[in-house]
Order: structure tokens, then C-alpha cells, then sequence
């Protein structure tokens, strides 16, 4: 796991990343932990040293004493404060190199006192924080040190030295044990992280295959239909011009031409939602309704209050799609009518409303009665999926559409 860059959650999805955090809390742990064991060692090597001749002092050898062990204790302190994090490659080699530096020095300041601990801090931090390789090398220079101090005759006993090796290599096998336990349950968390983010993967690939199967088949049926409708009434309207009594016929075959060059845009655009294209949005509100006003004859206003704000896309995609459906009422069953578009942004709920208006009250005929109904069932049905309500009714000049959602 020592190949996990600093920066590698800018790269990845989301799920990853949070593992990659947890991966480097973890590492920075596993330094603090080293706490209490760093702090024995420091009363450990204190005692030793004032327990040895010449001990620290102010004066001569006794200064070197204290200056030495002060820069042994220091790193250690540091570091077991957690003033010093030594979670980084750099900061672990000079925290090393400084504890078993000064450990020598005072071991060859103090005659026969030698010890094995700072040796020992450095051994087990290098391999808890550093690969194998640079561990390895690190140690590798720690203990020649020793070995030049042993010769020197720093500590002229062969078993000393040996014992304080062997030391150095349990602690290191130790490190190493518990550096790959870390390691594999690091991998395992970065792997499972990986493999629901290939399962979700997997799941959006299913239903992307599935909507284009579905888009192709509402292509095949009902764009190809249209076309077909289209061609025959293009071909009605000139039969119609060759009589010239034809005028109330020709003006119904126009907007029927209409009506099929909107329905082959609307076929088209579902194909494209289903293939995972962008879903219109209110923003394009404006276009819908200009589109109904010259298009269809519509005499249709759009008014918006309120501060324009984002809203999820399954909503936005929900008024968008209602508003078509009240339109398309209201040029149905309205045609005379004036018809309002109303968006209102409030605080804690968007409105969209489709009221039509007759200059003569007179009776509204209802879609539920003069055609299927399915459309304002659809409708609502839609925004029940998604937390918002749709609701229709008569009003004392028409028939008003109400669609809400929460903000």
C-alpha cells in the first residue's frame, strides 16, 4: 500500500476516496500509537544515562553528556506528543538517523552503556512507516553505526553486541508482522470499495442496455408511425389546394401537420431521454410554451415569480413534463381560451400552474370525460414518485392544472 499518492482521490469516485482517507487516518494512528511505547523508551534511556559515568552536567565531558542526551530525547518526546508526525518518508528517516545518532554518541560518551533502545526506536519505526526497501537500507545504516561503535571499543563485549542485533532483528520481524496486517486490511477496504463501485457500474450499464432497447422499439412503433401520419396528411393538403372550397379542410390538415411535426419532436426527445441524453428542464419552459402559441394557435402566457433556483432532476424533468400534458389539454379542449403558464418559486416549495380562461363562463368539459384520462393520471403519478403533487379541476371561467413540488 505505499503506492497510494497523496492526491489520488481527485482521480477516483467518491467511494474510493473516502476509502483512500480512511487509509491515511489509519497510517497516521499507527504513528500515535507508538505514543506510549516511545515515552517508556525515553524514561528508560534517562535513567540510564544518569546512571552511568560520567552523567550529565554543565562542564566538560559531563556537558557533552547532556547535549547528546538532550538531542536523543528530544526526537522521542516529539514524536510521542504527536508533535512530529512520522508518517512521511522524510520525516521518518531524519527522526531515525537523529535517535540512533545521538544514541551512539552517548553510548561512546558513557563507556559500556551502549544501549540497544534508541537503536531499537529506530528499527521498529522504519519498518512500521517505510517500505520494506527503504527500511531495509535505513536499518542497514543504523546498524553499521553500531558496528563501527563496537569496534571502536565503545562496548567491548561480543555478547552485548550480538544480543543488541538480535534484539533489533526481533523488533523488525515484529514491525513487518504487524505492517502487513495493516497493509492487507488496507487493500481489503480499498478493494471492496472498488468492487461496489464495478457492481453499481454494472447495475447502470443493465438499465442503460435495457432503456436503449426500449428507445429503439418507441422508435421503431410510434416515430416511424408519426412519419407515416405526417407524409399522408402533407399529401392531403395538396389534394385539398386543388379544390378551392377547401379552406375550412386545409386549416384542419395544417394544424394536424402540426400536431404531427410536435409529436415526432416529442417521440424524439423521449428516444433521447432514454438513451441517457439530457431531460428537458424548465429553462426550456420558455421555448415549450412559444412552441403551443405558434405551433398550435394557443393564446398562452408564461409568468415567473420568484427566484429562478436548481431543483432535482427527476422533479424538474416532472413540471416540465406536466406542463406539456396541461397545454396540450388546453389546446384540446380550449382552443378559444386564454390560456397562463404560472412558475412560482417560494421558499419552500416550486408551483407550476396551467389555468385556462373563456370570455363567456360557460360549462368546462372535462378531459376525464372527453378523452381517456390517462395523460392527468400519468401526471399524477409522476409526481407522487417523486414527494410533490399534481391536482386538476374546473374554476368559475375554466380549468386550472396545479403541479407543486418541495423546494
Amino acid at each position: 500500500m505505499d503506492d497510494i499518492p497523496d492526491g489520488a482521490s481527485e482521480a477516483v469516485s467518491p467511494r474510493v476516496a473516502a476509502a483512500l482517507d480512511a487509509v491515511r487516518a489509519r497510517r497516521t494512528r499507527r504513528g500515535r500509537h507508538l505514543g506510549p511505547v516511545l515515552w517508556g523508551i525515553l524514561v528508560a534511556v534517562a535513567v540510564q544515562s544518569f546512571a552511568h559515568h560520567p552523567g550529565p552536567g554543565t562542564h566538560g565531558v559531563e556537558l557533552a553528556v547532556t547535549l547528546t542526551l538532550t538531542g536523543c530525547l528530544l526526537p522521542l518526546a516529539a514524536v510521542a506528543a504527536g508533535l512530529w508526525p512520522v508518517v512521511s518518508r522524510m520525516a521518518c528517516t531524519v527522526f531515525c538517523l537523529l535517535v540512533s545518532g545521538f544514541g551512539l554518541a552517548l553510548g561512546a560518551l558513557q563507556s559500556g552503556s551502549v544501549s540497544v533502545l534508541p537503536l531499537s526506536v529506530a528499527v521498529l519505526t522504519a519498518f512500521l512507516v517505510l517500505s520494506r526497501r527503504q527500511a531495509a537500507a535505513l536499518v542497514s545504516v543504523v546498524l553499521s553505526g553500531l558496528l563501527v561503535a563496537a569496534a571502536a571499543g565503545a562496548d567491548g563485549s561480543v555478547g552485548t553486541l550480538l544480543s543488541q542485533l538480535l534484539f533489533c532483528a526481533v523488533l523488525a520481524l515484529m514491525a513487518l508482522s504487524v505492517r502487513q496486517a495493516g497493509d492487507n486490511e488496507e487493500r481489503a477496504e480499498l478493494l471492496l470499495a472498488q468492487l461496489e463501485d464495478a457492481r453499481e457500474a454494472e447495475a447502470e450499464a443493465a438499465a442503460l442496455a435495457e432503456r436503449t432497447r426500449i428507445a429503439q422499439d418507441l422508435h421503431d412503433v410510434l416515430a416511424q408511425t408519426l412519419s407515416g401520419l405526417a407524409i399522408q396528411i402533407q399529401a392531403a393538403r395538396r389534394m385539398v389546394r386543388r379544390e378551392p372550397k377547401g379552406e375550412e379542410l386545409q386549416e384542419v390538415l395544417d394544424r394536424a401537420g402540426k400536431l404531427a411535426k410536435e409529436g415526432l419532436g416529442d417521440a424524439a426527445r423521449a428516444v433521447g431521454a432514454l438513451r441517457g441524453h439530457q431531460s428537458p428542464t424548465l429553462e426550456r419552459l420558455p421555448e415549450l410554451v412559444e412552441r403551443y402559441r405558434v405551433d398550435l394557435e394557443l393564446d398562452v402566457t408564461l409568468s415567473v415569480t420568484g427566484a429562478p433556483r436548481s431543483v432535482p432532476t427527476a422533479m424538474d424533468l416532472a413540471l416540465y413534463r406536466g406542463a406539456q400534458e396541461a397545454l396540450t389539454n388546453a389546446a384540446r379542449y380550449a382552443r378559444d381560451a386564454h390560456v397562463t403558464v404560472t412558475l412560482c418559486y417560494e421558499q419552500e416549495r416550486t408551483v407550476l400552474a396551467v389555468e385556462d380562461q373563456r370570455d363567456v363562463p360557460g360549462p368546462t368539459p372535462s378531459p376525464l370525460v372527453m378523452g381517456s384520462g390517462l395523460g392527468l393520471t400519468g401526471m399524477s403519478e409522476r409526481f407522487r414518485e417523486v414527494g410533490g403533487r399534481a391536482s386538476a379541476g374546473p374554476t368559475p371561467h375554466g380549468w386550472r392544472v396545479t403541479m407543486e413540488i418541495p423546494a
